[in-house]
This record gives structure tokens, C-alpha cells and sequence, in this order.
């Protein structure tokens, strides 16, 4: 049967453009990425209708190939907008940005050719968004495709968004503080399309703790540090609130962590026992077992180590730190390649047993860049070398670059390994697999860019703007690069505010100890994410999850994938205009005196998107 074909080159590499190009969106709106593999699965079978003689293990290699372009943006777009955020970089060089994704994207790809087989294999780890995708593709070949539920959602998400974002006419949330005396509350809630999608799909148990973790910010945080220890309302929320989220993340992270210890060291060891295995075995395969031939695999780390010291030396300017830059460049390969394998198979392990969007891979990158953060501090001391504004520029830099790379790797990997559980259970050939991702890889990496200077240009990322009297309400967020630009930033600054920092790690641990009093499943690493992501962002992604506890269709979800990209996109295209003008206001036609209009119509959007969803359980 044909797996690799003409056609499904093509269109696994335009899904996989398209697909980054709407979770480059998603990464810097809300940090959070939900799984493209099972919409890219019925896409790509939609499309193969038009075409004889289609076949499961075409459509798998097509999903393979579009998958790539979530797990590029859950790489780069994570993590390099920290560079702007610290005000390293101006603005997104096209090549720079391209070779840190297509360099990240590769080895992770590449790394996980010697876990797949004892990943595959292991009876305790469930896959479940590849369950899901087999399931998927095995439905089509009876005939029973769902595409039209996926572009009804795409369509309904587009217009909303284009309503929202571009006319204007529906406001995307409504957020307030309150005060009693100096005490300070805060109120929120959102309406934008692409939340509600991504909150339908994460589902109730997380977006749940992300409510509980925005009440705990802003309705009892919020009161008690303005109150009782008369905080700036301002102050509370640009930094306190920020410091106790990031607190909170670290400490969910590394309970997350050890509780998962035996596994961790399981995914650690994998790949050390596959290779003596392989070198003990030495039996023919069949050739549905087959990898990339190890040749191969080194060859490419090899051309990607080039590609690593040509990049370094281009991006970052070593010869600041030290007089010698072969030191640093030689630690910052030990760092990529170790530290990256490890990651690589820490978040493969995780991805098989808890899925791609449950893995815990923000708090895993956060510790990395603790390691590399201090370690790089403790060099320059022991060097001393005076830690002036330049420098310490630079030495964050220098982090951030690093764990871009190694956040690709992961991201790469985690995403990896469920399609070639897919492929594992019916019966495709792994390196076929590996050789379409590699093209999505490359797809992807190349338009990445483009979308976050695009996105940059028009709104601003973490607060930071190209250029004067852009509208501050407007900028993408970026969470995650955010909270890494501000831990290496606080680390060299030797000013990490350890008290809201113990403050967060407190809340963690209360909710760990009250999850063993409790019935309900929460979140701990959502409760972090809830305390500090922007309030209406958490209480759109709870609506959302909210709606999805009284629909169970697989319509229904199917439905939400589509609003999410549908919306995501909607928003990629309306930079365009935007960036064009200059003005993201260019298309708006409501009058900023019917604001409240827009609230009451945004409301009427959310309960009629529930009644739509919902309705899709009825026969």
C-alpha cells in the first residue's frame, strides 16, 4: 500500500503552513496548544475524497507531515519572543528565527528515533490522542467522515473572530477592578471564539483550575495585597501577581515531576537501553519496524551542529562574556545536545502517558533554564566578570537562544511520538513517518517567522511595541516567553522577588494537599497557569471546558478543533491589514460609546455557541 505520494507531500505540507501559522496565534494569545493531529487527520481525509484510491497509512503520513506545524510553534513561538520582551532583539530576523526552529524541529525529530521502539512497546503508556486518531482514521475507511463538522466549526470561529477582532462589533471580553477603600477586585470574562475553542478541548477538570486559579489571583490575592499591604493596584497586577504565578508554575512543575519520578527516569534510560538493544540484537526488521537508519541520524546531528555554531556566533556575541568564546560555545553544544536528549526523552515519555497537551512541558523548560540561567551567572563570577547592563543582556540572550532550541526539541518529540504510536497501530513504516515530519518541520520553520513579526508588527508582544501609540489593551501576551524573559532577567539582576515567588509555591502546595482530600481530579499546573494568565483569558478557557462537560459528540469536538484554527486564522489574516494600515482599528465600525452593546453581544455569542455544541449530542 502507498504511504509517501506526490499529493500527499503537498497537501501535508500546506496543512502543516497552515497550522503553524494559526498556533503561532494561539502560542502568543494564550500559551496554551491543543493537539493538531486528529484535525489535521480529517482534514487531510476530506481532501483525499477528491482524489481514487486513497489509504489509511496516506492519510497517517499526511497528519504526520501537518502536525508539525503545533509542534514548531509550541518550540520557537514559546520561547524566542523572550528575546524582544528583554529588548535583545527589535524585531524577528526572518533567518535567525527560521534556522533556531528548523534546528530545534530536526534534532527533535531525530531524537526520538531511539526511544520509539521501546516507547511503542511499553504496555502502561495509553497515547491517547493517537487512540484518538486511529480511531479517526479507521472511521473514514468505513466512510463516515466528518469533515463538515470541522469546517462548519472553522467557519463559525472565523466569522466571530472577524466580528470581534476586526469589526468590532462583539466585544472578544469585558474586565474590571473594583475598589472598596484601597482594597481592589477584580471581575472578568471572554468571549473570544478561539478561547471558548481551545477551553471546549482542553476540557472541564483543567479549565476548571485555571477559574480557581484566577479567583485565588484576583479575588483574593488582589484584596490582600492592595488592602492590607496597600500595593499599587497597577503594581499588583504587572509584577506581584506575575512573580506568585511564576511561583506557583515552578512548584506545580516539580511535584508534577517527582510524582512521576519512576517514569521520568523511565524516559530518561529508554533510549540508552534501545541502542544497547539494537547493538545486541542485530535481527532484520520487517520493514513496517523500520527507522532512519542510524547513519543517518548522526549525519543529521552533525549538519545540525554546524548549523548550531554558525547560528550562535551570528545571534549572540560571545566575545562580551569572555575574551575566549570557545568555552561558552562548546558548553552552549553540551547544553543542546545532553540537556535536549534528556528533555527529548523525558517529554516523549510524558506525551505517551498523559498525551501532547497534558505534558508538562513549560514547567520542564523553566527548570532548564534555571540550570542554564545560574550556571552561565556562576561562570561569569567565577571568571570576574563585572555583571553590567551589557552583559547581562547578553548572558540572557544567550539563555534564551539556548532554550528555544531545546523547548524544539521537546516540543518536537512530545508531538513525534504520537504519530508513530499511530503508525505503530496500523502498521505504517517509522521512517516514512520520520521523513514526512522532517518535511513538516522545514515547512513550518520557514513561515514561523513570518506570522510573529507579522503579529509583532500589528499588536506588540508582553507589552513591548514596535513603535509609538499602539494600543496597549491590544498586545499578545505571550505567557510563556514572557515568565522566561522575566526569571533570566531576575536571575542576573540578582533580584528574583523570592517572597511572591514562596507565596505562589505556598498555593501549590496547598492544592496538592487538598487534591488528597478531594474526589476532583484538579489541575495543579492549571491553577498556576490561572494565576497568571489575563483573567478573562482563564474564565473563557473554564466556559469553554464548562460546555464541554454536557457535550460528549465527537461532532462536538471536532466542531471546537475547527473553531479554534478557524478563529486563529482569522486573526493571522486581519494582521495583514492591520500591519498594512498600521492601525488595528482600520476595519472597526462600533462607536466606542456602544461598548456595552458589544459586551451584551459577545454574551449572546457564548450561549449560542453553547446551545450549538451541546445540541450536537442529540441524534
Amino acid at each position: 500500500m502507498q504511504e509517501i505520494t506526490f499529493r500527499g507531500v503537498i497537501i501535508g505540507c500546506i496543512l502543516a503552513v497552515i497550522l503553524a501559522a494559526s498556533n503561532t496565534f494561539l502560542a502568543l494569545k494564550i500559551g496554551i496548544l491543543t493537539s493538531a493531529s486528529i484535525p489535521a487527520a480529517v482534514i487531510s481525509m476530506g481532501i483525499l475524497k477528491f482524489f481514487k484510491r486513497s489509504t489509511i497509512h496516506e492519510n497517517n503520513m499526511i497528519q504526520t507531515c501537518a502536525s508539525a506545524g503545533e509542534a514548531i510553534a509550541g518550540g520557537i513561538v514559546y520561547a524566542i519572543p523572550a528575546l524582544i520582551i528583554i529588548k535583545y532583539w527589535t524585531h524577528f530576523g526572518y533567518w535567525h528565527n527560521f534556522l533556531i526552529a528548523l534546528i530545534g524541529g530536526t534534532l527533535g525529530v531525530l531524537f526520538s528515533v531511539p526511544i520509539r521502539k521501546t516507547l511503542m512497546e511499553n504496555s502502561h503508556l495509553r497515547f491517547p490522542e493517537a487512540q484518538a486518531i486511529t480511531r479517526v482514521l479507521e472511521i473514514e475507511q468505513q466512510g463516515t467522515s466528518q469533515i463538515k463538522n470541522l469546517l462548519m466549526g472553522g467557519a463559525i470561529g472565523g466569522l466571530l473572530e472577524f466580528f470581534q477582532s476586526g469589526l468590532q462589533i462583539i466585544a472578544a471580553s469585558m474586565q474590571k477592578i473594583f475598589t472598596v477603600g484601597k482594597t481592589a477586585f477584580g471581575f472578568g470574562a471572554g468571549f473570544s471564539a478561539t478561547l471558548l475553542g481551545a477551553g471546549y478541548l482542553i476540557g472541564f477538570p483543567v479549565g476548571l483550575s485555571l477559574l480557581i486559579g484566577a479567583i485565588t489571583g484576583y479575588l483574593i490575592i488582589l484584596p490582600i495585597l492592595t488592602g492590607h499591604f496597600h500595593y499599587e493596584i497597577n503594581t499588583v497586577l504587572s509584577e506581584q501577581l506575575r512573580f506568585i504565578g511564576i511561583g506557583s508554575m515552578l512548584t506545580a512543575g516539580v511535584w508534577t515531576l517527582l510524582s512521576m519520578l519512576k517514569p521520568i527516569m523511565a524516559g530518561i534510560l529508554t533510549p540508552f537501553r534501545a541502542l544497547a538493544l539494537e547493538q545486541a540484537t542485530k535481527k532484520e526488521e520487517k520493514t513496517n519496524q523500520k527507522d532512519i537508519p542510524y547513519f543517518y541520524v548522526m549525519l543529521g546531528i552533525l549538519f545540525s551542529a554546524i548549523a548550531s555554531y554558525f547560528l550562535l556566533n551570528a545571534v549572540l556575541e560571545f566575545n562580551i562574556l569572555d575574551k575566549s568564546n570557545i568555552i561558552l560555545i562548546s558548553a552552549s553544544f553540551i547544553f543542546i545536545f545532553i540537556i535536549g536528549f534528556i528533555f527529548a526523552a523525558i517529554c516523549g515519555y510524558f506525551s505517551g502517558l498523559v498525551g501532547v497537551t497534558a505534558t508538562p512541558g513549560s514547567a520542564i523548560i523553566i527548570g532548564g533554564l534555571m540550570i542554564a540561567a545560574f550556571t552561565l551567572r556562576g561562570y561569569l563570577h567565577m571568571s570576574g566578570i563585572a555583571l553590567t547592563h551589557e552583559i547581562i543582556l547578553n548572558s540572557c540572550a544567550v539563555v534564551i537562544v539556548l532554550i528555544s532550541i531545546v523547548e524544539g526539541i521537546a516540543a518536537i518529540t512530545n508531538d513525534n511520538v504520537q504519530d508513530l504510536k499511530v503508525g505503530h497501530l496500523i502498521g505504517s513504516t517509522p521512517w516514512k513517518q520520520q521523513v514526512m515530519l522532517l518535511l513538516g518541520v522545514l515547512c513550518a520553520s520557514a513561515v514561523v517567522p513570518l506570522v510573529m513579526q507579522l503579529l509583532f508588527s500589528v499588536y506588540g508582544l508582553g507589552g513591548v511595541f514596535p513603535h509609538a501609540g499602539m494600543d496597549v489593551s491590544k498586545t499578545l501576551p505571550a505567557p510563556v516567553a514572557s515568565v522566561l524573559a522575566t526569571m533570566t532577567q531576575a536571575i542576573f539582576h540578582h533580584d528574583l522577588p523570592y517572597n511572591m515567588l514562596f507565596v505562589g509555591a505556598g498555593i501549590s502546595i496547598f492544592f496538592i494537599i487538598l487534591s488528597f482530600f478531594t474526589s476532583r481530579k484538579l489541575s495543579v499546573l492549571g491553577i498556576a497557569m490561572g494565576l497568571y494568565l489575563p483573567l478573562a483569558s482563564s474564565t473563557a478557557l473554564f466556559i469553554g471546558s464548562l460546555i464541554a462537560l454536557f457535550s460528549k459528540s465527537e461532532k462536538s469536538v471536532l466542531t471546537a478543533c475547527g473553531l479554534v484554527a478557524g478563529a486563529a486564522l482569522m486573526d493571522v489574516l486581519l494582521a495583514v491589514p492591520f500591519a498594512i494600515s498600521g492601525n488595528p482599528n482600520v476595519l472597526s465600525i462600533m462607536p466606542a460609546s456602544l461598548h456595552g452593546i458589544a459586551v451584551i453581544l459577545g454574551i449572546l455569542c457564548v450561549v449560542g455557541l453553547a446551545k450549538f455544541l451541546t445540541r450536537e449530542v442529540k441524534p
